[in-house]
């Protein structure tokens, strides 16, 4: 080998030390990532059963002692009576003999007590009402042997070992002031369509690196899709997230999936500051302080291929106002539609516009597809989705009514999203 060889296969060896490094770091956190969760599955199998233990055993002995002072107070209740009759009983048999020793005497050597016996006589013939055996107490204790088994069963199979929640977040993605999270089932087995509903709940920071944020974690949404926008997040801020579901037919939710750490570096939707408009609400609504003013744009060209955006409109009036998509602001414009720059052919597009009219215009071309009118409360969302390197998708969802067109522009461009307004009687928000 020359030097030269000598140089390459060096080269090539401290990229596969590298690598071997990498893998070596992956192996280091997969291993930590199971002994980590053993020890803490093994301390919460211990904590939860003497928790049970403990409940069990002292709901057993409360249960124990109510019956025991049950049957104590029908025990008692039971022979209150009959010591009473047994002593009006005891007291008549020691009366009685009495009275048979005194008629014997009187029999047997004189009658000076004759009186005496006569009145005591007087007595016999009253006995006290004794209750029969049927209308007495006969305590007995009671229990269903179904329940018990049932009790058993259920302690018998309490709490299952999972080595790996059912559900886990398989991308997220950075949006405007947001982050999209989307999620799947990991096992063939665990069919999607026997989960009835899935829970996602995020935290602000890393809770792979700071456990104490765990109980930050909070529910942000519930439902049966499996991808969710979380907006309104901070720019270039961590936030976690995680996800469980619930299968059809049980009550109770899944283990939580891994936790995934992301943060969004574009900021969220807004317009730019103008002198024509105020604007509220971290710069998202917009409302002309004038009538005929200039066109209101986005806070830089903010939107892009794979990004949704949503026009709500707050008031309205009936002037014809503009919304949509430009690839460039415009100088000295006075209408969105008519002063946008004809495409040639060959050229990337310009414009993607809506008037107040529900007419769509692609590059000034007016399509033949009609939307509703604007009015207060409608929302107007645009969708752009890749096509190929010369083309995007977008699609307009207004009013339960969703239109689609292939736009052919630049899919790397960045594109402003506008407003003109035609009074102050409008008002406009953006998401």
């Amino acid at each position: 080998m020359d030097k030269k060889e000598i140089l390459d296969t060096l080269k090539a060896a401290r990229i596969y030390l590298n690598r071997l490094q990498s893998l070596d770091n992956e192996l280091e956190n997969a291993v930590k990532q199971i002994t980590t969760t053993f020890e803490e599955t093994e301390r919460n199998i211990r904590q939860t059963f003497s928790n049970l233990k403990q409940a069990v055993v002292g709901i057993l002995n409360k249960r124990e002692a109510y019956l025991l002072d049950q049957a104590e107070k029908i025990k008692k209740e039971g022979l209150a009576p009959l010591e009473e009759c047994r002593c009006i009983v005891s007291n008549k048999v020691d009366t009685t003999s009495k009275l048979i020793t005194l008629g014997s005497s009187i029999v047997n050597e004189s009658a000076k007590d004759v009186l005496k016996f006569s009145k005591n006589a007087s007595l016999l013939g009253s006995l006290p009402e004794v209750p029969e055996l049927k209308e007495v107490p006969f305590l007995s204790f009671h229990h269903d042997p179904a329940s018990e088994s049932e009790i058993v069963d259920i302690l018998s199979h309490f709490g299952e070992v999972c080595r790996i929640a059912p559900v886990q977040i398989t991308e997220l993605c950075e949006k405007p002031g947001g982050i999209l999270v989307e999620w799947n089932s990991i096992d063939d087995d665990e069919k999607l369509t026997d989960i009835q509903e899935f829970k996602l709940q995020r935290a602000f920071g890393d809770v792979i690196k700071e456990k104490h944020l765990l109980v930050n974690f909070h529910d942000c949404y519930l439902g049966q899709e499996t991808q969710f926008l979380v907006k309104d997040l901070k720019v270039d801020q961590p936030y976690s997230f995680r996800v469980c579901c619930k299968f059809e037919g049980n009550p109770e939710w899944s283990p939580w999936s891994l936790p995934q750490v992301k943060c969004t570096s574009l900021k969220p939707f807004c317009w730019k500051p103008h002198e024509d408009h105020t604007l509220s609400n971290e710069n998202k609504i917009a409302k002309p302080v004038t009538n005929s003013p200039t066109i209101l744009y986005s806070d830089g060209p903010q939107f892009c291929v794979g990004h949704s955006v949503e026009f709500t409109f707050l008031e309205a009036d009936s002037n014809t106002a503009v919304i949509g998509l430009i690839s460039q602001e415009l100088t000295n414009s006075s209408n969105l539609i008519i002063d946008q720059p004809e495409r040639q052919p060959g050229e990337p597009g310009t414009s993607f516009l809506i008037n107040s009219n529900g007419k769509i215009f692609v590059d000034r071309v007016e399509k033949c597809t009609k939307l509703s009118d604007f009015a207060k409360g409608l929302k107007v969302c645009f969708t752009s989705i890749l096509v190929n390197d010369h083309k995007v998708r977008i699609n307009v969802d207004c009013n339960e009514k969703v239109v689609t067109y292939d736009w052919l522009i630049d899919p790397d461009s960045r594109m402003y999203f506008v407003a003109q307004l035609p009074s102050s009687n409008w008002k406009v928000m953006v998401e």
